[in-house]
């Protein structure tokens, strides 16, 4: 199908804006193409944003822990209600999940969780694109038996124009090393994108090595675990030695500042990282931990909590922050994305800009990370297709909250 999208106010990935047509044909912006005309009356439209670390699935947990420590939140809430889920279970808490994304201006993710096809049946119902990757841990056993569930996940979604697979070990905490190793391996044979959970929490470091006699980042790197195509979530405890590390192996980090700081795991050294040249990207993490999916509001507090810290108002520009979010967040993953431009993946953000929280006009770049509000956003297209427009245009909003609640009711009744 080919669309042309009339008198648009694109923003560049430096936040500058220019007026001009967008032409696609197919699923990708290319330089010229007459075709069905939409005229977007001077609508502001941004490239997809990119979360590059969430489990959509968990919000079924929205709500469920609070003001508790990460251990505690994990072992006493999260991981005994996991051995409840169904199948069936995250599909609908993924459903509700990317629907949320997709509402404030997300059209890309990489989700780490069990029941991948699941999670992939519903990414596609509502037409989001994203990496799935299984969520793999050895320590309540049947370790092989995820691993083989994940790459089988990776070939058959191989050709998927929306979905692709990837490899997810969950933690060192959770992973022996040999299984760990393991999995890094089928990420390398596979040619597929590797992210893991890494010193999220101030323990993790002095547990492992008390475990290992080796510190974790050493032991990672002697199995190959970084390179291009690895993102690590998190990186809340890494020092400056291991940050110049992972900017030699050109390995992306993946800040969650709002999940971090609810529970209580510290600031990521994000403006060291980032002058070291580390690719940051953006990530939500889950809805039961942060609890939101918008990633407009970790722009504005990951930048805040930084300032704060550093007493320093001039680090985390607004352009880091928005490339962050769009053209960083593209280096590790296997599509043509982050960008506005001829060639690219036709997946875009229409914003009003006639909206209180977007006013005064002028400085519209600044309220994209300081003020806004994601209600200005009317419409979003991905991979061509207009997927929201004031609503959802592929699934019945009322019936998947109702499905929904009667999920969440289901699962309690289990606990």
């Amino acid at each position: 199908m080919r669309k042309v999208l009339k008198n648009c106010l694109v923003v560049s990935e430096d936040l500058s804006i220019e007026k001009r047509d967008l032409y696609v044909e197919g699923e990708r912006l290319v330089d010229f193409v007459e075709g069905d005309i939409e005229d977007m009356n001077s609508m502001i439209v941004i490239p997809g944003l990119i979360n590059t670390h969430t489990h959509a699935a968990m919000t079924l947990f929205r709500g469920v822990a609070e003001d508790v420590a990460l251990d505690e939140w994990l072992s006493e809430y999260i991981f005994p209600r996991e051995l409840k889920l169904t199948e069936e279970d995250v599909y609908i808490g993924s459903l509700l999940g990317f629907m949320e994304m997709v509402k404030n201006g997300i059209t890309t993710f990489v989700d780490m969780y069990f029941f991948p096809h699941a999670v992939a049946q519903a990414a596609k119902d509502i037409g989001i694109r994203g990496i799935i990757t299984r969520g793999l841990a050895n320590v309540d056993g049947h370790g092989s038996e995820k691993l083989k569930e994940c790459e089988d996940f990776i070939h058959e979604y191989a050709s998927d124009p929306l979905i692709k697979g990837g490899v997810g070990p969950h933690a060192l905490y959770t992973c022996s090393n040999d299984y760990f190793k393991e999995s890094v391996e089928v990420a390398h044979s596979n040619n597929s994108l590797l992210t893991f959970h890494l010193l999220e929490s101030p323990s993790e470091r002095n547990n492992f090595k008390k475990r290992s006699n080796i510190e974790p980042v050493d032991f990672l790197n002697s199995i190959g675990a970084f390179d291009e195509k690895t993102i690590v979530a998190h990186g809340t405890h890494l020092n400056n030695e291991e940050l110049k590390l992972l900017s030699q192996h050109k390995t992306t980090i993946s800040y969650n500042p709002t999940s971090n700081a609810k529970l209580g795991n510290g600031i990521a050294p994000i403006p060291q990282a980032l002058s070291e040249g580390v690719n940051i990207t953006l990530g939500t993490d889950s809805a039961a931990s942060n609890n939101s999916l918008n990633l407009f509001s970790e722009m504005k507090f990951g930048s805040l909590i930084q300032r704060a810290c550093k007493e320093d108002p001039t680090i985390m520009k607004v352009e880091e922050l928005f490339k962050m979010a769009t053209y960083n967040a593209r280096r590790p993953l296997p599509f043509d994305i982050g960008k506005i431009e001829s060639g690219m993946l036709a997946d875009l953000v229409v914003i009003n800009p006639n909206k209180l929280s977007t006013l005064p006009k002028k400085h519209f770049y600044s309220h994209l990370v300081y003020s806004f509000d994601t209600t200005a956003i009317e419409k979003v297209m991905i991979g061509g297709k207009w997927i929201y427009d004031g609503d959802f245009c592929t699934v019945d909003i009322c019936e998947v909250m109702e499905r929904f609640e009667k999920t969440v009711d289901s699962i309690d009744s289990r606990i």
